[in-house]
């Protein structure tokens, strides 16, 4: 065959090529890819081709122009001689918001028929990236504090206790660690079929131990504070091994089209920092009793001062949450805590607890610690994945607290209406009755003269006793 009916045949396939859509992707870039580049930043990229074609015009577009959009583009030039492309042209880029992106450059000839086209990757993160990571470890670091806070101040007496009759505790591992897990796995999957980042961050969230803040609701609900406390530990204690367990046997259904790896031992690495403090704090109250009073006083500021953070300068770093917040979000912050609270509160019921028991182990279920969460997936996915993912870890941590208020004030309507007082527990108030039911229970004294039996100690019954004495 003759170099002419070559070239005549390589031209005929073209044409049937674009004609039935096929087109040839040689389209090479300069740079490769454009990874982590900052938002609200412009850029230029250089296209070459080799197509032996006429091209006469270039389209270049972004697939997702809410993350990047393509600004200018430059009539194709052709290459010399001495080239190794016959085509060549730049394309500006402006890029936007955090995300995924791809460009897309097509080329045309003279019958306006595509001969030639390529893509390139883009990842966008946030313009306040470091804004973002301050938040992250200073976070981090508060719940460390936190935690060594509530292991000095965990009543080893009362835990004993607990031990010997575990139901409570087992009762909450249960719900936190098989319920709630399965229960955020389905509703990742209602809500989020089609995004394996937010529901893997969905995910995460329902593997989590419980949170800090659950002690402090619990209390405001009248619930039982010790039972609380104590399965806070114990979950925590659990997830060491529970939350790699949940992502290593789960992780890879949820990313299955996704584009990364988990890496496994980060986790280990960050469980493990959140229960070393807790065990210090353990230690701190066996070696040196006399510094727990100290340590319980900064247990309520501590927890709220960590609220206020995360409401406020935690609100200011994940900004940009609310620009990528969709209904389906605004249902999993809402419906995941409310479905754990329903469920915990189920099955302390049917295990026949007392009410403050019940109180203790729907909240402890509901209110889980999204901060592990979020420090996971910031942690050990690379961005801007991990701030994706943890989109949903932040929606739920902004509404986790409302089912919470509407039972509060639920509760406070129900208990004037009844013509009852709220009485305000202080931790100080709680001492000073735990030692004069420690008193009374050491001597002698007859029942209370109304018929009701005499308190015999412990966090709950103090309470008790100082609704008696308000009756």
């Amino acid at each position: 065959m003759s170099l002419q009916a070559l070239a005549l045949t390589m031209a005929a396939l073209a044409l049937v090529a674009s004609s039935t859509g096929q087109v040839i992707r040689n389209i090479t870039f300069e740079p490769e890819s454009l990874l982590r580049v900052s938002a609200e930043t412009s850029h230029s990229v250089k296209w070459f081709s080799d197509t032996e074609a006429e091209v006469v015009r270039v389209e270049a577009k972004m697939e997702d122009e809410f993350v990047a959009i393509v600004t200018a583009t430059s009539e194709p030039v052709k290459g010399r001689l001495e080239d190794n492309f016959t085509h060549s042209g730049h394309v500006n880029i402006s890029a936007l918001f955090i995300g995924y992106n791809t460009l897309e450059v097509t080329l045309f000839d003279e019958f306006n028929n595509s001969v030639s086209s390529g893509g390139m990757k883009m990842t966008v993160l946030l313009a306040y990236q470091e804004l973002n990571d301050i938040f992250t470890w200073v976070m981090a670091l508060l719940v460390a504090i936190l935690y060594l806070i509530m292991g000095a101040t965990l009543d080893l007496e009362i835990v004993k206790g607990i031990i010997k009759k575990p139901v409570g505790p087992a009762v909450g591992v249960f719900c936190q660690y098989v319920l709630m897990p399965a229960i955020s796995f389905l509703l990742g999957l209602a809500l989020f079929p089609d995004d394996p980042l937010l529901r893997l961050g969905l995910f995460l969230n329902g593997s989590c131990p419980g949170g800090g803040a659950s002690n402090m609701w619990t209390h405001l609900l009248g619930g039982s504070l010790d039972l609380s406390i104590m399965m806070t530990f114990i979950s925590t204690i659990t997830a060491f091994a529970a939350v790699p367990f949940w992502v290593l046997m789960v992780g890879p259904v949820i990313l299955a089209d996704g584009q990364f790896t988990i890496p496994f031992f980060d986790i280990f690495i960050t469980v493990i920092s959140l229960i070393i403090p807790c065990g210090i704090g353990i230690l701190i109250q066996v070696f040196f009793p006399k510094t727990v009073k100290y340590f319980e006083k900064l247990l309520t500021p501590m927890s709220a001062f960590n609220l206020i953070f995360i409401f406020t300068f935690g609100i200011y770093a994940y900004l940009y949450v609310f620009e990528i917040f969709t209904w389906r979000m605004l249902v999993s912050g809402i419906a995941l805590p409310s479905l754990g609270y329903l469920s915990g509160m189920i099955i302390a019921f049917l295990f026949k607890m007392s009410t403050k028991e019940i109180v203790a182990i729907s909240v402890e279920t509901g209110v889980q610690n999204y901060t592990i969460a979020l420090i996971i997936l910031q942690v050990t996915l690379e961005s801007p994945a991990g701030e994706i993912s943890a989109a949903v870890p932040a929606a739920a941590t902004l509404f986790t607290p409302v089912p919470l208020l509407t039972m509060l004030v639920i509760k406070k309507a129900y208990d004037r209406l009844k013509g009852g007082s709220s009485l305000d527990i202080t931790d100080s108030k709680l001492r000073e009755v735990t030692s004069a039911a420690k008193a009374h229970e050491g001597s002698d004294l007859p029942a209370k003269t109304d018929g009701r039996p005499a308190s015999n100690g412990g966090l709950d019954n103090p309470a008790m006793d100082l609704q008696d004495e308000a009756a």
